[in-house]
């Protein structure tokens, strides 16, 4: 798990429909992404100003937001893309959010809450912070989240939907997602 980069792995399965992306081009942006944001910051800002240098470096200043007309396109699950076009899901806006603020020295996790991604940090196996990137990264309550995840699933928000999420875990979703992506456009096959 230490050894995983998240960010390339993210990058990585963009492969699958683009072989040419240049990985290092992206990481590089995110570099720079990163380096923007803390050129902006006070020497001794705190990880609260440091958060909210980041949610409005990348909803206010740069566009990125949740996509809401083609929620399923693929292209939604590709980071290069996302970061090319400033639209993502729930989970590819969270990795890029989560690895900003590691550039930053903010050790963030992902929520994988069902039916939505978000990130933040987990104490005691309760939320201290939660972060709903997917929404311009506006910082909920838990009963927000638990709202949240009803509307969206029909679940009920239970303790063990807060363990936070590996890196393998969620570059595991992103796969998830493709898969589900993929098989809802097939074609049902035909019997002659």
């Amino acid at each position: 798990e230490p050894k995983i980069n998240l960010l390339r792995a993210a990058l990585l399965i963009a492969r699958l429909d683009n072989g040419e992306i240049e990985i290092e081009h992206y990481l590089k942006t995110v570099d720079s992404m990163a380096e923007t944001i803390q050129s902006d910051l006070q020497p001794k800002a705190t990880e609260k100003e440091k958060l909210e240098a980041i949610g409005r470096y990348m909803f206010e200043q740069s566009g990125f937001h949740g996509s809401r007309g083609d929620y399923y396109n693929r292209a939604n699950s590709y980071l290069n893309e996302v970061i090319d076009d400033r639209e993502g899901i729930p989970i590819t806006l969270a990795v890029l959010y989560m690895e900003i603020a590691n550039r930053l020295n903010i050790p963030l996790q992902g929520l994988p809450l069902p039916g939505h991604f978000a990130v933040g940090k987990i104490a005691d196996g309760k939320p201290q912070t939660i972060i709903d990137v997917y929404n311009g990264a506006k910082v909920i309550s838990q009963k927000e989240a638990e709202e949240l995840v009803f509307n969206t699933s029909g679940v009920r928000l239970r303790n063990e939907h807060y363990q936070p999420a590996t890196k393998q875990d969620m570059i595991v979703r992103m796969f998830r997602n493709l898969i589900g992506i993929s098989n809802a456009n097939e074609e049902p096959a035909t019997v002659i």
